[in-house]
């Protein structure tokens, strides 16, 4: 998911192959914790000599990060809708930033019996793991959605926002998106190829996707270094409520409750940032380089 630093990357090119003619069934992905030698972070260098997490992080948030569960997780990335990403504990009640921390897990379980499967074709046995397709979504195990996620204040969102949940249990690291607008310069994984994410992964309203079917946002130019203009549509303008801007470690650095058309942008380093527009019902948020 996070492409500021280290990759959070679950999927592997991984699939069920026939024994006979060893051709690859890609509709049933392996698991790559349960495949590939990993790290104590759950993470190794693929072909190409990039280091990417496979699941979470655990001795860096443990013994580096000395996240124990005492306080609400800090920020550890964004995905590649623009929403933030945090570790397992969380404000008990989505909304109150003054509720206890509860330790959450995923909302996903094993399903009972045999896959149906030939061994040959398509793989049998029992369902053990082995296989994304094994994993079924109960809304009753969690307060997190199928994408891992829900709406809720965090300590740097404090008015509230769509975030994403790293878990100890499958499937460690979400694998979908909820935002409608996504960034394809990300690496989603085979349910989301970058040509059609933002179709793939639209899914039903959290209470962040306005009524109108297409919005336009736009960043120019991208990359920047002095002036930067937002091109949003006419009719949606008058109902924004505020446009901020971001830094990678969730520092806020530019702030206004009422649209700007040009934003001067010379005073910030370089690196990226996040520009952030916030409705009434909707939020949308896009990178943006300033160099």
């Amino acid at each position: 998911m996070s492409q500021i630093g280290i990759n959070y990357s679950p999927f592997a090119r991984l699939y069920f192959v026939n024994p006979n003619t060893l051709v690859e069934n890609l509709n049933f992905h392996e698991e790559a914790v349960n495949i590939l030698n990993m790290d104590v972070n759950g993470g190794h260098v693929n072909t190409l000599g990039r280091y990417h997490y496979h699941s979470a992080p655990l001795d860096y948030i443990v013994n580096d990060l000395d996240i124990d569960g005492v306080e609400h997780s800090p920020l550890l990335g964004y995905a590649a809708d623009g929403f933030p990403i945090y570790y397992k504990y969380l404000y008990a009640s989505p909304l109150d930033s003054n509720s206890s921390i509860l330790d959450f897990e995923s909302s996903y379980q094993l399903k009972t019996g045999i896959r149906a499967g030939d061994g040959i074709t398509a793989p049998n046995g029992s369902y053990d793991g082995t296989y994304y397709e094994d994993y079924e979504f109960s809304s009753t195990l969690s307060e997190l959605d199928e994408c891992g996620g829900r709406f809720g204040v965090t300590p740097e969102y404090p008015n509230g926002t769509y975030y994403y949940v790293l878990t100890d249990n499958w499937p460690y690291i979400p694998r979908c998106l909820k935002g409608q607008f996504v960034d394809n310069s990300f690496r989603i994984g085979p349910n989301c190829p970058a040509s059609t994410s933002e179709n793939d992964c639209n899914f039903s309203s959290v209470g962040l996707n306005v009524e109108k079917e297409m919005l336009s946002f736009d960043i120019l130019p991208n990359p920047s270094s002095v002036l930067i203009r937002l091109k949003l549509d006419d009719d949606i303008v008058s109902e924004l409520t505020s446009l901020r801007i971001y830094n990678v470690n969730a520092e806020q650095v530019y702030s206004s409750n009422v649209f700007q058309e040009y934003i001067n942008v010379d005073h910030l380093s370089n690196g990226v940032y996040f520009v952030q527009l916030d409705f009434k019902n909707q939020q949308i948020t896009k990178k943006i380089i300033i160099q």
